[in-house]
């Protein structure tokens, strides 16, 4: 009876600082990774699109993800049609008590014109969205709204390295003209005040339509004829077409770089921006060294 009653009172705290945790869920890894930085100790995690292998406009939901919805006190989402699977998911598992956070909310101000969906990569849209994660963290669990505050001053400080690397690359390899295969990476290019080129076939093949011939033609003879410096290609997207232009750039000798929808390999949210840039960097370098 009395190795009993210890037990219970040495495993008894813990399930009530479990207990006690905000359970969030994010719509994707990289609000994810954001979303642990701020809530720290006091907030459990959960990131729905997590997988580097699957396409994110493909991703569907499923009962599974219907239940965790159902738990969590807070749900981060990216919004602007690119986590489309959430909204019936949201409004079939409604919470008086839980919040909805998303950045195309937080950072309306920033969008691109052309409604570019990839909020993720602009860190001004991020640092919005963390910011607001900050406050309805605070609301929930006022005990420890100093802890969220310094929290979001440490992801606000994990920020600066990103333009950094944006500043470098830019003193290297400054007003380029650049594509890709999709507009992943369309607020990251602005950023670098780098020329988007040939936006029609990279919105055309996002959701997995059909470019059309002339486009295809324009774009591969664009690569042939070294009328861009760079292409981006999103390393989550595998398809006959992307495959092609892929392969046409670097047999042109165009550099060309993969970048995800999310973090790949468990990076935070920092991490995954900066190695990106310097794979940029390096593929750049490396072209201008040959």
């Amino acid at each position: 009876m009395l190795g009993l009653f210890l037990i219970y009172w040495l495993v008894a705290p813990q399930t009530a600082r479990a207990e006690d945790k905000i359970h969030a869920v994010a719509a994707e890894s990289s609000y994810g990774s954001m979303v642990e930085s701020i809530g720290g100790d006091h907030v459990d995690v959960i990131s729905l699109l997590d997988s580097p292998s699957v396409n994110p406009h493909q991703f569907e939901g499923s009962p599974r993800i219907g239940r965790q919805l159902q738990n969590a006190d807070l749900v981060v989402m990216n919004g602007l049609g690119f986590d489309g699977w959430m909204a019936p998911l949201l409004k079939g598992t409604s919470s008086a008590g839980r919040q909805v956070i998303k950045a195309s909310d937080t950072g309306s101000a920033m969008i691109m014109a052309d409604n570019n969906p990839h909020l993720f990569y602009s860190p001004q849209i991020m640092l919005a969205t963390a910011s607001r994660v900050a406050k309805a963290l605070t609301r929930m669990d006022p005990a420890h709204a100093d802890d969220y505050r310094a929290n979001l001053h440490h992801f606000q400080a994990q920020l600066l390295p990103i333009y950094a690397q944006v500043q470098t690359l830019i003193a290297a390899h400054p007003n380029l003209a650049v594509t890709a295969t999709v507009p992943v990476y369309a607020y990251m290019i602005k950023l670098l005040g780098y020329r988007d080129r040939y936006h029609d076939i990279q919105f055309a093949s996002m959701d997995n339509s059909q470019p059309s011939a002339q486009q295809v033609k324009q774009f591969t003879q664009a690569l042939q004829n070294h009328k861009v410096a760079l292409l981006i290609y999103n390393k989550q997207v595998h398809n006959r077409l992307t495959q092609s232009e892929v392969g046409t750039a670097r047999k042109a000798g165009i550099p060309a770089v993969g970048v995800s929808a999310i973090p790949l390999h468990g990076e935070d949210y920092a991490q995954w921006q900066i190695s990106q840039l310097q794979a940029i960097e390096k593929a750049l370098a490396a072209h201008a060294g040959s």
